[in-house]
């Protein structure tokens, strides 16, 4: 099973589970209703809806919208046939990546006394979704429940797990950050230009690894493998010399190299040094771990700046 943005081809399998959820949602007529075409149109257009389709048939199994705006779920359902295998488990916790946490998060769904309803409660009690006493009607008169997740805490990455709309418009040459000159943030120091790529080392190291840096391409890229021949064998080039003197500097036992670019869209290598006593034996970095520092002091970060700064300037 595949969950990715719905898109203007989907349309008729939407208007097919539409007709397959119709007498559930009470509006029989909801798949010929023009506003509800409109709906989905809008939808589609502001990435705010989900679709979950077999890989070998393409399918559609189910589908989910939400709105960023009111921070809600605003329509819901998975082809019958396809109900129990744990779908609309999955589009909902992808949908509720999309909204803001720090706020309450509502869905207005049916009565606990309405039976064909129960599967989709199930599925809202299981996500943290609570019940509120509030009783309200939809714009048919159709009894309705109004669900709540209250506001949390909890810290979240700024991948496009969360925050699409951002992937999407930096990812464009235009609007992306690292081609525009936009201002580092106070943590990232720059240590060299190369042909291809700026190395950078951070204050605040991911996973506590003294060293911890990135290579980033110059040309903007956000996929791999959209990069020219090159440009690539460039880049990669740049990275393995980094890599042999960050190995050196640090007295690391080996890099790890990660290519990433899910929160800044534009190509760029992580560079991981791994130690006998580092938090992640047999294991992957958390990179969300950052403190405390693996540096002692500015002084002992700045030292290791200026000798991989030695070590890579031709």
């Amino acid at each position: 099973m595949l969950i990715r943005w719905t898109t203007k081809d989907d349309k008729p399998a939407w208007i097919q589970l539409a007709d397959n959820v119709a007498d559930i949602f009470g509006n029989p007529n909801m798949p010929h209703d023009k506003d509800f075409h409109e709906y989905i149109d809008g939808k589609i257009s502001k990435f705010e809806s989900l679709i979950a389709v077999d890989r070998m048939s393409g399918n559609c199994l189910g589908i989910i919208e939400f709105s960023r705006a009111y921070n809600r779920i605003t329509w819901f359902g998975v082809f019958e046939q396809y109900r129990g295998r744990g779908i609309g488990a999955r589009l909902l916790k992808t949908a509720l990546r999309q909204l803001d946490n720090t706020r309450e998060i509502t869905v207005e769904t049916y009565s606990d006394d309405f039976a064909d309803g129960l599967p989709a409660r199930t599925v809202y009690y299981k996500a943290g979704f609570v019940d509120t006493d509030n009783t309200i009607y939809d714009h048919l008169g159709n009894p309705r429940c109004k669900m709540v997740i209250s506001a949390t805490d909890e810290k979240r990455g700024g991948s496009f797990h969360y925050k699409y709309l951002d992937y999407d418009k930096y990812s464009k040459l235009d609007n992306c950050l690292c081609c525009n000159n936009a201002p580092a943030p106070d943590f990232l120091v720059d240590i060299v230009e190369l042909k291809h790529s700026f190395v950078t080392a951070e204050r605040i190291a991911q996973g506590k690894l003294f060293g911890k840096c990135h290579v980033l391409i110059k040309n903007h890229y956000v996929n791999f493998e959209d990069i020219p021949y090159d440009d690539m064998a460039g880049f990669m080039s740049e990275v393995q010399l980094a890599g042999k003197a960050l190995h050196k500097i640090t007295g690391a036992i080996k890099i790890n190299y990660e290519i990433h670019s899910n929160s800044g869209p534009h190509i760029h290598c992580h560079l991981f040094p791994r130690y006998l006593d580092d938090d992640f034996p047999s294991a992957p970095i958390d990179y969300r771990i950052c403190e405390p520092s693996p540096y002692e002091s500015e002084e002992e970060f700045m030292w290791f700046v200026e000798r991989m700064r030695a070590e890579l300037t031709i």
